[in-house]
């Protein structure tokens, strides 16, 4: 595997794993609305999780070659 491909499945699994990580606190965001708790936080916390998890996973495209 050249090292140019390496970089590519890094970041494109990486990408997965904090998109992944995105959904999961975005559940935790539900939950606390609606057990009517302070869920703002959380929620963007989970909004800014997933979209740094697409941006990296469709960016990860430029590295493969």
């Amino acid at each position: 595997m050249k090292k140019n491909n390496a970089f590519y499945y890094l970041i494109a699994v990486l990408g997965i794993l904090i998109f992944s990580a995105g959904l999961c606190v975005l559940g935790e965001s539900i939950i606390q609305k609606i057990n009517e708790q302070n869920w703002f936080l959380i929620g963007t916390i989970a909004l800014v999780l997933i979209n740094t998890g697409l941006c990296l996973m469709i960016s990860s495209k430029d590295y493969k070659r």
